[in-house]
């Protein structure tokens, strides 16, 4: 078997070991959208069909901490999300309108994929303590170099199956962005009712996911479809996802929507919820 597994190695595409493409083309050339993600990651990153986590912590192990730039600052694209604000100021620019008013100041916040800080940023001035989560261990180690000297920031390492680590009813809001939009509908799913569980009651949550049918959207599949035949789902790719599989995993997770808003982000959907 093993001897097997070795051969099927060298000739099946994607696998480690594949003879490299003929003529020299780079591999991964012909998937787009993967330019942030591979830029950190590197070309092997995608080798062995990795899961979603393995993928984001292979990208995370490539950040190399350039001087004013942190990790995922890379993902804010004002043209692909459809804004017109500086790609700096979309964090602040999504807070203001969105994030803030919605969630106001409560105590304990937990955020679901923190990664690189790119929003955590704006929460940890809300709240009196912030539970930041991740799949991957160099993410957090990233996160705790860049927010450690703040006493409200908690870290805390998830296994890709939910929040675990979080007692029921024991948080007053939770926070996903850049996050959702690469999950698989089970995972998205699980996420929900994972929220609902540890909300505490009136608790709010701001969850953000790919809008596949809005322009902007449509556009995006398109281009991630031709790479996607006859794969695993690549980490960075993004899930088919609509705000009303969103209404229905909300309700039926036991949270109330409150509004699902495709008109800041043209290109994505930000459903605001809260628990009874």
């Amino acid at each position: 078997m093993r001897k097997l597994a070795r051969k099927l190695a060298r000739v099946l595409p994607g696998k480690r070991g594949a003879a490299p493409p003929a003529g020299g083309t780079p591999r991964h050339a012909d998937r787009p959208d993967v330019g942030p993600f591979l830029a950190r990651a590197g070309p092997d990153a995608l080798d062995g069909d990795p899961t979603v986590a393995e993928g984001w912590e292979r990208y995370a192990r490539g950040h190399q901490g350039e001087a004013g730039k942190h990790l995922g600052d890379e993902w804010n694209s004002s043209e692909k999300l459809g804004l017109t604000v500086p790609a700096g100021e979309i964090p602040h620019y999504l807070d203001r309108q969105v994030f803030g008013p919605f969630l106001g100041e409560p105590e304990v916040i937990l955020e679901i994929g923190a990664g690189g800080g790119r929003f955590t940023t704006v929460l940890l001035p809300r709240c009196r303590r912030l539970i930041a989560t991740d799949t991957s261990p160099t993410m957090l180690e990233i996160l705790r170099r860049r927010f450690g000297h703040d006493g409200k920031l908690e870290v805390q390492l998830l296994d890709g199956r939910g929040l675990g680590g979080t007692p029921d009813a024991s948080v007053d809001a939770v926070f996903s962005y850049g996050v959702f939009v690469h999950l698989q509908h089970w995972d998205i799913f699980n996420y929900i009712r994972e929220t609902a569980r540890v909300l505490k009651p009136g608790g709010k949550a701001v969850i953000q996911h790919a809008n596949t049918f809005s322009e902007l959207g449509w556009q995006l599949f398109l281009r991630q479809v031709q790479p996607s035949l006859n794969r695993h789902k690549h980490p960075w790719s993004f899930s088919l996802m609509t705000p009303e599989i969103m209404r229905e995993f909300a309700v039926r997770s036991g949270l109330v929507v409150d509004r699902l808003e495709t008109s800041v982000v043209p290109r994505d959907c930000i459903a605001l919820l809260q628990k009874p």
